[in-house]
């Protein structure tokens, strides 16, 4: 009977400390990761709202068409002062009774009020489109100094590790980028060359005979090119102050003046 009331106490103390045993804890949940704030985010919110504005401005003004660049350099131009000088046509034009149904001096007085009329604006945003310009340069000036300094360590850190050296190769091929060589002296420029074009081409409708043959004719020297007016049919002073011999197509051989003495 002893033996049994000792293990049954034996058996109550094991049972003790297995529920004294704490329960394991279980791990606290990360927070999730900070979106990073875009510092540029309210800047482009307020850039499409101010898009959105001069949109609005812009249909406000008409829908007068766009010009091309050529339309420009070929239409009628006003020049500097030319407002008031037009717009003193006009009244003398209506004083004289010159108008018509498509020549109208009011036509003209009503464009002129436009154009003086929009100038206050084209002026402001021509200054408006010059800060947001120096701004922009300003802005991308200072990424390239803080970029080129982040360049030359990543140079030095992709010296010993080739991963990086791998990933850096678009970069490192942007730089290594050179404009190309500027063209030696003497080379010709493409108004000389529009020039000698338009001089062989000459050369071939008045004076073939000086062109080389077997397709030379695009390469004509300066001298030809210098002596095409004599080719094509002008006058040249003969020697000893005679007559001006003609040369050229369908002219006979130049004369000589004969210089025989009387008796």
């Amino acid at each position: 009977m002893p033996t049994i009331k000792k293990n049954t106490q034996s058996v109550q103390s094991k049972s003790n400390t297995t529920a004294a045993l704490p329960a394991a804890a279980t791990p606290a949940a990360s927070p999730p990761p900070a979106t990073p704030v875009d510092p540029n985010a309210a800047l482009e919110q307020y850039v499409l709202q101010t898009v959105a504005s001069l949109d609005t401005v812009e249909v406000g003004l008409g829908d007068d068409p766009a010009l091309t660049p050529a339309q420009k350099r070929h239409g009628a131009k006003l020049r500097k002062g030319g407002a008031q000088i037009f717009a003193q046509i006009g009244n003398l034009a209506q004083q004289q009774q010159l108008e018509s149904p498509a020549v109208n001096a009011s036509d003209m007085t009503a464009a002129l009020g436009k154009a003086e009329a929009l100038q206050p604006l084209a002026n402001r945003v021509a200054a408006f489109a010059k800060h947001i310009e120096d701004v922009i340069f300003l802005a991308q000036g200072e990424a390239v100094q803080t970029g080129l300094q982040l360049y030359a360590l990543l140079q030095r850190r992709a010296a010993i590790d080739s991963e990086l050296m791998t990933a850096m190769q678009p970069v490192t091929s942007f730089f290594a980028y050179r404009h190309p060589a500027p063209k030696p002296p003497g080379t010709p420029t493409k108004p000389q060359k529009k020039a000698t074009a338009k001089a062989v081409k000459t050369l071939k409708k008045n004076a073939p005979q000086m062109l080389q043959s077997g397709g030379a004719a695009g390469t004509a020297t300066a001298g030809q090119v210098a002596t095409a007016p004599v080719a094509a049919g002008a006058a040249a002073p003969v020697a000893g102050g005679g007559t001006p011999a003609v040369t050229g197509n369908g002219a006979g051989a130049p004369v000589a003046p004969t210089a025989v003495p009387h008796s």
